[in-house]
């Protein structure tokens, strides 16, 4: 029987080893998310403009929230650095860095829905110019020669489809992407390929493309100027910004107005010397956050964290104690270890941090309100994970095998009882 009690103390000694180890070498808090962007919210920074106005952002992604994954983890030392609530070392240890990677996450489905918008927008802005200019070079000679054939038959018979008008507006998107792209670069893109689609309508013979001159060059080019300065895309020079990064540009304006009654140093909030759109918004995103949030709420992290320290130390002495007690009882006439109401009551509040916390994120954290941020957020499912919840595992599994070990305990106890009566006689 001491020898089975002693293969047992094998089996504790194991799991509290296990356990001590696991509780400073996992995540002290592991933080696991999707965070729904509402696309509804997110169109709402690109203005109304005819370049975009009577766009279903919706409709044409097919659903009214994009889902991104964040996910950080703490390490022992950097919630060890919060349990004062000091709000620069918070800011500086644990917030900023983990602000900076999920902004970069959400760069992936921003950079899809943007291209994606404008591009329809720019394919339907695109196939009503030309179906104006066509529909005005048919009148022309409908005047002059009386030959009535509608504009979509002519448009139909040299090929103008779907097809040709997605090439046109690829090439037009390209020339407003490029690093070098000016207002007159892309205005000429723009007649040239006009230009074109009026040859092509001229091999019918019905119409009569005399007017489109210097004076028609000169109107596409002010129509187009129009439109890229209502989106804010023109520089002072006469440059513009990459039409891919127009949602950027329009954050980075909401944040800045926003920011500009927040920060003790307006200036810092303009766009740096090289630096780009994407990291401009980015900056100011991080910066943004960052004051917002409450100063209750570094208290709160602060506490939070101090729980978590006491707690990592609590159960590690708790594990500890438990191999210290079994690791000298093995080798002792009276072998069994003990497994007290200290361990019955500190592994039940592991339980409680470990599992606790993962059901707060599940079903408490996504009921808060998000409206107060601010920003295109729709919802969020969080999973929150401490050290706790492998040890509260391995706890547990104690649970039984303690019921088990009881019994051998029983037996082996009797056995010793017998042999001290025996030396007494």
């Amino acid at each position: 029987m001491k020898f089975a009690i002693r293969i047992f103390n094998l089996i504790i000694l194991a799991v509290s080893a296990v356990a001590t180890i696991l509780l400073f070498t996992l995540p002290t808090l592991s933080f696991n998310s999707k965070v729904g962007i509402d696309l509804n919210t997110f169109a709402g920074f690109v203005p109304t403009t005819e370049f975009s106005e009577d766009i279903d952002i919706v409709k044409l992604v097919g659903t009214d929230t994009v889902e991104v994954g964040i996910k950080f983890q703490l390490s022992p030392m950097q919630v060890g650095g919060a349990v004062d609530g000091n709000r620069e070392r918070i800011n500086e240890d644990i917030i900023g860095n983990n602000i900076t990677d999920t902004v970069r996450i959400l760069h992936e489905p921003v950079d899809i829905i943007t291209d994606y918008l404008i591009r329809t927008n720019m394919k339907k802005l695109i196939t009503e110019q030309v179906t104006a200019y066509v529909d005005q070079a048919r009148e022309k000679y409908a005047q002059e020669y009386g030959i009535a054939s509608t504009t979509e038959e002519i448009m139909d018979e040299v090929g103008m489809n779907d097809e040709y008008f997605t090439n046109f507006s690829i090439a037009l998107y390209n020339e407003l992407n490029s690093d070098t792209a000016t207002t007159t670069s892309a205005g000429n893109v723009l007649y040239a390929q006009i230009d074109d689609a009026l040859a092509k309508a001229e091999e019918t013979g019905v119409v009569d493309t005399s007017d489109f001159g210097e004076e028609s060059k000169s109107a596409i080019k002010g129509s187009l100027v129009n439109i890229l300065t209502s989106l804010n895309l023109v520089n002072d020079d006469g440059t513009i910004k990459k039409i891919s990064e127009i949602s950027y540009v329009y954050l980075a304006e909401f944040l800045k107005s926003d920011l500009a009654t927040k920060v003790d140093d307006p200036t810092s909030l303009e766009q740096k010397a090289g630096e780009s759109n994407p990291d401009y918004a980015d900056r100011l995103l991080n910066q943004y956050v960052l004051v917002i949030l409450p100063d209750v709420f570094y208290q709160v992290l602060g506490y939070v964290c101090l729980g978590l320290l006491i707690g990592l130390f609590v159960f590690a002495f708790l594990w500890g104690l438990l191999f210290l007690i079994t690791l000298i009882k093995t080798f002792t006439r009276k072998p069994w270890t003990i497994f007290g109401p200290w361990f019955w009551l500190l592994g039940s509040l592991q339980i409680v941090i470990g599992v606790g916390l993962i059901i707060l994120g599940k079903i408490v954290l996504p009921m808060l309100p998000l409206e107060m941020l601010h920003l295109p957020i729709k919802g969020v499912i969080i999973s929150l994970r401490t050290f706790a919840v492998i040890p509260s595992i391995l706890y547990v599994i104690c649970i039984p095998l303690a019921f088990i070990y009881g019994f051998f305990k029983r037996r082996v106890k009797k056995i010793v009882r017998k042999e001290d009566r025996e030396e007494e006689e």
